[in-house]
Order: C-alpha cells, then sequence, then structure tokens
C-alpha cells in the first residue's frame, strides 16, 4: 500500500472464531497488512512516515488480554467499533465494496 488514506486493509468479511487464554496478550491487528491475521505480525512498521521531524507510527497492534479462557470473534474487516471484537461492520456496504476494490489491484 502507498498511501494510509487505504487503509486499514480489510483483510476478511468475516470474523475470525480464535480460542484465547486466560492471562496471555494477545496483539490484534489494526491495519489489515498482517499475514497473520487476525493478529498483528509487525507490517504496520512499515507505515511509519515523518511529520516536523517526528516519526508518526499511525498504526500499531492493540494488545487484549482475557480474564478467562474463551472463545472470541475477532474482528478481521478492521473496521469494528467494538475492537478488537467483530460488531458485524464487515456486513457493510462501504466495506465489502472496499474489500472487493482491493482484490482487483
Amino acid at each position: 500500500m502507498d498511501s494510509n488514506h487505504s487503509l486499514p486493509i480489510v483483510a476478511q468479511c468475516y470474523p475470525a472464531e480464535v480460542e484465547l487464554q486466560a492471562g496471555k496478550t494477545y496483539a490484534w491487528c489494526t491495519c489489515g497488512l498482517s499475514s497473520k491475521q487476525p493478529f498483528c505480525d509487525g507490517q504496520h512498521k512499515q507505515l511509519w512516515y515523518e511529520e516536523n521531524g517526528e516519526t508518526v507510527m499511525t498504526y500499531k497492534s492493540l494488545k487484549y488480554t482475557p480474564e478467562k479462557d474463551e472463545t472470541v470473534w475477532l474482528c478481521q474487516c478492521k473496521h469494528t467499533k467494538n475492537p478488537p471484537f467483530c460488531d458485524g461492520s464487515h456486513k457493510q456496504p462501504e466495506v465489502v465494496a472496499k474489500f472487493e476494490q482491493q482484490g482487483e489491484e
């Protein structure tokens, strides 16, 4: 991706069912570039830029530590209003259109 304006990437238009362990910290991908969806693999680090002599990182992983063992649905469209959990945003026409457009690039 050559522009932060096209981010986040819609990794998938469906959530990932994941079993999480209590007390273990997970890093959820916010940019959509990770090859380990829905988790972060550090790809967001390639998106830095400088502004007024300062390094700006628009994206970073979102850390989550569950209090109990649980099965959850994690967002892969990266447009949820309840990160890292799926809220159904992947069904929105604009998210689906973005996903389809990405496939054409």
